[in-house]
């Protein structure tokens, strides 16, 4: 699934695929969020779940107080999708699940 179909879906303020050492590899983002530092955190926010738990894969949901922030590690990169508190949560997890 490309980072175009999720930002398509609405309230969804952009997606990104990045590469487990923080690099870009697909991301559109519709307001003006940095991508190249949203490829960063994700990275590392992943890089840290995967040491501290001892997993192969890692995810997070993360709450702000205007944005929910989803991070899926695949086998195609890391997924990171930002979207607004009233988007659509469990349509946008189950299309963040299906990523392969």
């Amino acid at each position: 699934m490309k980072v175009t179909e999720l930002t398509r879906m609405p309230k969804v303020l952009g997606a990104c695929l990045g590469t487990d050492d923080g690099f870009i590899v697909d991301s559109q983002f519709t307001v003006g969020c940095d991508a190249e530092k949203s490829a960063a955190m994700a990275a590392r926010i992943v890089s840290r779940i995967k040491a501290s738990l001892g997993v192969e894969k890692a995810s997070a949901v993360l709450y702000t107080q205007n944005n929910v922030v989803f991070i899926r590690e695949t086998d195609a990169g890391i997924y990171f999708v930002i979207c607004q508190k009233d988007a659509n949560l469990g349509l946008l997890k189950i299309k963040i699940d299906r990523l392969t």
